[in-house]
């Protein structure tokens, strides 16, 4: 039995079966030139019946436009970064966009291939949550791309940008905790020479000078935002003659890691160990005890970094650059 050869499907024939010219049924696809609704209509229940789908490698080199937009992420194994990306599909998707997600997480060498295969694939813009890479946002600025920052410590570049106040959650956090009559405030931190790590250890050391007190080296570990980081760095403050009474940790992975060595070790939370975290992950509220926490709004971040990122995308000539700053809030729990 032979086999029935397969019919390529093409805009012409959508044209034909339509009874209109290619340029209306273009022009249905791209929403670039008026059609009347009875037009589109037609077009559209012809292509339905047909079951055709617009090639989208075409359509890209004849708009110039993609129709896709990339986000880069530090960690997608943080639950903070797939709120960002659902806020940022919700923003952009009435303007048809469709989000490509890239984890950044295995390091800069692979940051860079991204940013690479983003402008290879022509993408009309990009969202970077990522820390340390000011060569690669100017990349894609050079390249044509839209482009939208996530995080603080990016002022001084010419981007759109959007972040919480790094420096006040340290300082809110650690005061929350002084408030509730703790001392010996410990911090784990995280890289402090890249941001949100370098933003929320200075606010823990403005919120010690603030009370009062002499920020001591020995109380302030460095982790990788992960559970494991956390916990291991408790351990080390444990170790100390003089072990901290409450700590601040810049992120909640890593206060829940934390949380995890001090049971282990036999302390109660919150009356050995007071613990206070940042973003208010839902884990925060599952752990038992509950988390006190930091709540950094991911889901109104990605939507911010959107609507910014449509309109760069629409007005890519603007010489203005805006920023968004989004207000965290503290959720006080069980833990602190």
């Amino acid at each position: 039995m032979e086999n029935t050869p397969r019919v390529t499907l093409n805009i012409q024939a959508v044209a034909e079966a339509a009874g209109v010219s290619k340029t209306t049924v273009s022009h249905v696809l791209s929403g670039n030139r008026p059609v009347s609704a009875a037009t589109r209509r037609k077009v559209e229940r012809v292509m339905d019946d047909l079951d055709y789908r617009p090639n989208f490698f075409a359509q890209a080199l004849n708009s110039n436009k993609s129709q896709t937009v990339a986000l880069i992420a530090q960690d997608i194994t943080n639950p903070f970064y797939p709120a960002l990306a659902r806020g940022l599909q919700s923003s952009v998707a009435e303007a048809n966009q469709v989000v490509m997600l890239f984890d950044a997480g295995a390091g800069a060498s692979l940051t860079s291939a991204f940013v690479d295969e983003a402008i290879q694939r022509r993408v009309d813009g990009v969202v970077v949550a990522v820390s340390n890479v000011e060569d690669e946002l100017l990349r894609l600025q050079r390249a044509g791309i839209a482009v939208v920052a996530v995080g603080s410590g990016l002022s001084g570049l010419p981007i759109d940008w959007v972040s919480a106040d790094d420096e006040l959650i340290g300082t809110d956090a650690t005061r929350h905790l002084f408030e509730r009559g703790y001392r010996r405030i410990a911090t784990i931190s995280g890289p402090p020479a890249s941001e949100p790590g370098g933003g929320r250890l200075a606010g823990y050391v403005k919120a010690v000078n603030a009370f009062g007190e002499t920020p001591d080296p020995a109380l302030c570990e460095v982790a990788d935002w992960t559970r494991e980081g956390g916990e291991a760095a408790l351990y080390r403050l444990l170790d100390q003659d003089d072990p901290p009474r409450a700590v601040f940790c810049a992120n909640d992975l890593m206060a829940i890691g934390a949380m995890d060595a001090a049971l282990e070790s036999g302390l109660r939370v919150p009356q050995d160990l007071a613990i206070v975290g940042v973003d208010d992950i839902d884990a925060a509220g599952l752990v038992r005890p509950a988390l006190s926490t930091i709540r950094v709004p991911a889901e109104e971040i990605g939507r911010a970094a959107g609507e910014l990122l449509l309109h760069r995308i629409a007005d890519g000539s603007a010489r203005s650059h805006r920023h968004v700053l989004v207000q965290h809030k503290l959720i006080a729990r069980h833990s602190a």
